[in-house]
């Protein structure tokens, strides 16, 4: 299936987000955004490492070969706050906005509503708060356990 067959099977309609993951074991989702068509060729627009970019046809069909969409993430919003939308994605083109806190979800969500968070980037973050917090929780313990053994362990 071709990306023009692929926008018109899914229905996909400006500013909608193709969610994608890698085929074997993708943990994370990979967002990118449909800006529409230009000269009959469909545009896109990804936050990826090297920044907010548009996305060539060539890379989109690369994209869909490596990842597997899993859904379409719909835009939720009258004409006019999809042409807001549409300028926020466009005014964001050529920033060096990635990093693995700073994400494409954070890009989509930014483009989609105006928010700038990311389920994916909060979900790492607690994660890493649960783990720092048991490896400080368990040092505490030791620590208090081996001040008891000292206390009752001590030779007169």
């Amino acid at each position: 299936m071709n990306i023009n067959q692929f926008i018109s099977y899914y229905s996909i309609n400006e500013v909608d987000a193709i969610v994608m993951k890698k085929r074997f074991f993708g943990m994370l989702d990979h967002y990118v955004i449909y800006m529409g068509m230009r000269l009959g060729h469909p545009v896109f627009i990804a936050n990826y490492k090297d920044g907010v970019k548009e996305v060539s046809n060539e890379e989109i069909t690369t994209l869909l070969s490596l990842l597997e969409p899993t859904r379409i993430d719909r835009f939720k919003g009258n004409f006019f706050q999809k042409q807001e939308a549409l300028q926020r994605a466009w005014s964001r083109v050529g920033e060096k906005a990635y990093d693995y806190l700073e994400n494409c979800e954070h890009f989509k969500n930014w483009v989609h509503n105006g928010t700038h968070r990311s389920e994916q980037s909060d979900n790492f973050k607690a994660g890493s708060a649960f783990v720092l917090g048991t490896v400080a929780l368990i040092g505490v313990v030791g620590a208090i356990v081996k001040s008891f053994d000292d206390l009752f362990n001590m030779k007169s």
